[in-house]
């Protein structure tokens, strides 16, 4: 009879361990695709974010072409110096440049596992790059717009209202280029950040 009891009760505890056991997998099962979906909810808006990044980019890409064929062929038109003509035409496709060679290298980019350091390496240097552009762009636009002044003073008549026109929309289109400007590095360094964020939660949860 006592080991007809003991038996029982061991078969019993048998059971109730694999029940928990089976609980524990179930609950480990549920937790693992709850990584995955979060896994991939986070990669998706990370592409998305990455998106918005490229097209700025080319909507950047696509003014500074128009701007270097534009301003080349309107000053030159003028009568300015051909110094200055190509001093603008250099400033502007340097620029142009360099974000063509940033898009390039964001175009490559993918967020598998194995690529993530590398990644958020280059997404770093891309944040750092814009953060710091102001320190060369404010002065070399202080400059160059103070050479396209000294420039246009010498072709039109101060007193003119051609001279007063081009003087006044001089000003008014680099006060918006350059609250467009601001923006636009304000978003890609945001996104970048966003980005760099989210790679650091997935570096964390593998």
């Amino acid at each position: 009879m006592k080991n007809s009891t003991e038996m029982e009760n061991s078969t019993l505890v048998s059971n109730e361990l694999e029940q928990m056991r089976a609980q524990i997998g179930a609950l480990k099962e549920k937790l693992d695709k709850q990584v995955i979906i979060n896994d991939q909810h986070i990669r998706r808006s990370m592409k998305s974010k990455m998106s918005d990044i490229n097209k700025t980019m080319s909507a950047t890409i696509g003014l500074g072409i128009f701007a270097l064929i534009y301003t080349t062929w309107f000053f030159y038109r003028q009568g300015c110096s051909i110094g200055f003509v190509i001093l603008t035409a250099t400033m502007i496709a340097v620029c142009l440049g360099l974000t063509i060679v940033q898009k390039i290298h964001l175009n490559k980019m993918d967020f598998s596992k194995g690529n993530l350091i590398e990644t958020a390496g280059y997404l770093s240097k891309l944040k750092t790059h814009y953060q710091n552009w102001y320190k060369i762009a404010i002065p070399m636009l202080v400059i160059w717009f103070g050479l396209m002044m000294y420039e246009m003073t010498k072709i039109l008549d101060l007193d003119s209202s051609m001279a007063i026109g081009f003087y006044c929309g001089a000003a008014i289109g680099g006060i918006i280029g350059g609250v467009a400007g601001f923006r636009i590095n304000k978003k890609v360094v945001r996104k970048a950040t966003e980005i760099l964020e989210q790679i650091e939660e997935l570096q964390r949860g593998s």
